[in-house]
C-alpha cells in the first residue's frame, strides 16, 4: 500500500523534520526500519495506515513532510494547490513494485510472473506505465471492467485503494488506476479470471497467508543508489514476482505563503 519501506525511503538528517511515512506491518520492514534508523539522526517519524489521515495532518501541519512515490506524489498534488513536491536534489530511492503470492500457491506466481516478464520483453508494459499512469495522475482512473473467460481458473488479488494512481476506488466503489491496467493485461495474456478483494494496507500480508486472496502488490525493494543501498521486504513462505514498475520516492509539503 504506499508500498513503501518508509524510512528507508525517506531518510532525513534534520531532526526538526517531522515526517509522515506510511506503514507495513512486516518483519522485513521492521528490519528495514532499523537499518535505517542506523543511519539516521532522528528526524520524527508518525506512521499512518491511510494515505487520507496522512494528508489530513500534511495540510494541518502536524507534519512538514509526507513521503510518497513520485506517481502518487503527483496525483496528490495535481489535486490540492496547497501541495508541492519539494526538490530533495539526488536524494532519491528507487521503489520497485511487484506482485506477491505464497510459496505453496506456485501456480499463481507463475501465471503473473510469466505475464510480467512477457509484458516487459515485448513493450506493454512500458506502453501502459506512458499512457495509462500518466493519465491517472492527471485525470480520475476510469473504472476497468476485467475480462471473463467461463470455466477458467479465478485468481484473486487484494487491492487497498491506497496508492493513486496505482491503486485506487473510485467514486462508485470499483477498483480503478494503473494496477487494474496490468491486471486486465495479464488475465487477457493468461486467460484467467482476476477477481478483487478490497483489503487494508496494513492487512496485505496476512490476507494473503491466511488465503483470502491468492496474491497481493507488493514492493520488491527499495534501492538507494547514493549510499550503495537497498532494503528488502520479504516475508516468510512468499514470492515476489519481478517488478513490474519502479518509481523514485518523492517529498509533498506545504506550499509557503511567500
Amino acid at each position: 500500500g504506499l508500498m513503501l519501506l518508509s524510512l528507508a525511503a525517506c531518510g532525513g538528517k534534520d531532526d526538526v523534520v517531522k515526517f509522515g511515512v506510511l506503514e507495513i506491518e512486516s518483519s522485513g520492514a521492521n528490519k528495514a526500519h532499523d537499518s535505517a534508523h542506523s543511519e539516521l539522526e532522528s528526524p520524527e517519524y508518525t506512521y499512518y495506515k491511510n494515505l487520507s489521515t496522512a494528508l489530513m495532518d500534511l495540510n494541518s501541519g502536524k507534519i512538514t513532510v509526507l513521503c510518497l512515490e513520485e506517481a502518487s506524489a503527483a496525483y496528490v498534488v495535481a489535486r490540492n494547490d496547497k501541495l508541492a513536491i519539494a526538490d530533495t536534489g539526488d536524494e532519491a530511492f528507487n521503489v520497485d513494485f511487484s506482485m506477491m503470492t505464497m510459496e505453496n500457491n506456485k501456480e499463481v506466481y507463475d501465471i503473473l510472473n510469466n505475464a510480467i516478464k512477457e509484458m516487459k520483453a515485448d513493450g506493454t508494459l512500458a506502453t501502459l506505465i506512458e499512457n495509462e499512469l500518466k493519465a491517472y495522475i492527471n485525470s480520475d482512473p476510469e473504472t476497468k471492467e476485467l475480462p471473463k473467460f467461463d470455466g477458467a481458473k479465478t485468481i484473486k488479488v487484494g487491492v487497498t485503494g491506497d496508492v493513486p494512481p496505482m491503486d485506487f476506488v473510485a467514486s462508485n466503489g470499483k477498483a480503478a488506476g494503473f494496477n487494474i491496467a496490468l491486471l486486465a493485461e495479464i488475465a487477457n495474456r493468461a486467460q484467467v479470471n482476476i477477481e478483487l478483494v478490497q483489503v487494508d494496507t496494513d492487512a496485505r500480508a496476512m490476507a494473503l497467508s491466511s488465503g483470502n486472496v491468492d496474491a497481493v502488490f507488493w514492493t520488491k525493494s527499495v534501492t538507494c543508489s547514493k549510499c550503495n543501498e537497498s532494503w528488502g521486504e520479504s516475508i516468510d513462505d512468499t514470492l515476489v514476482t519481478e517488478s513490474y514498475f519502479t518509481d523514485k520516492s518523492a517529498f509533498v509539503v506545504l506550499k509557503s505563503d511567500k
